[in-house]
């Protein structure tokens, strides 16, 4: 492994997050301060988790395992509260030196998808960096499992093989979706209190949906034990 490729392996991401202190003034907060250093069961740290608060947002989370010698797994996740008409930003992936698996979304709430005119209007900009990404000569495809894919919005990117040559392209494929992703946040619109309440008891749905069916939360919990794993889930998962 040359040293561009463990250079990409360990900066892969963090783009995003120098960008949510940037242009949204995040700053790190005082949240889950036992998964600042993550330690497997062998006493081992494994890498950290990282909860962010910034105006209108509920939270940002950055987590970053090493899970192996030139394997790294990463998890961005961008909140807006409720009440914000804005969908929530994903970037997440395997980083490794041979075959990385990287993808990205706009998370939307159901009720923004209901009104589908509205919604395409709204991501019309998201919507053409996804058709230029799907040209390239990258193989995005859908992810392996149906959960994800019935929660995904239909700008779900999503590549299983990446070689680390094509990790700065989807890096910058990455930027692309949070300038949009900001656009949309930057407009502010907004929803009422029931919406937004609606949409909050939605999300939770979600999030227990997603951990009660992830096929490899057993080897992680085998890894790093129930109450360490339960408590990344509630940083990351939970909003």
């Amino acid at each position: 492994m040359d040293s561009a490729q463990q250079d990409w392996i360990a900066i892969f991401g963090i783009s995003i997050i120098k960008r949510l202190v940037s242009d949204l003034g995040a700053s790190l907060a005082n949240e889950f301060p036992e998964l600042l250093d993550i330690k497997n069961l062998a006493g081992a740290s494994t890498g950290y988790v990282h909860v962010y608060k910034a105006p209108r947002l509920i939270k940002a989370t950055h987590l970053s395992i090493n899970v192996a010698p030139g394997a790294r797994y990463f998890n961005i996740h961008i909140v807006p509260e409720a009440h914000y008409n804005v969908p929530r930003y994903s970037l997440e992936g395997m980083v490794t030196a041979n075959s990385s698996q990287v993808s990205m979304d706009m998370y939307p709430d159901i009720d923004t998808c209901m009104e589908i005119r509205p919604f395409l209007a709204q991501m019309q900009g998201v919507s053409a960096v996804y058709d230029e990404a799907k040209k390239s000569a990258i193989d995005f495809r859908p992810s392996r499992f149906p959960h994800m894919r019935a929660f995904s919005s239909p700008f779900f990117l999503n590549v299983f093989k990446a070689t680390s040559e094509q990790l700065p392209q989807l890096d910058t494929i990455a930027n692309r979706y949070f300038d949009e992703w900001l656009k949309i946040f930057q407009a502010g619109a907004t929803v009422d209190a029931v919406a937004a309440a609606n949409r909050q008891r939605r999300r939770t749905h979600m999030s227990d949906t997603v951990i009660e069916f992830d096929p490899d939360r057993q080897l992680i919990v085998q890894v790093y034990g129930e109450p360490t794993t339960a408590a990344i889930e509630q940083a990351v998962m939970y909003w």
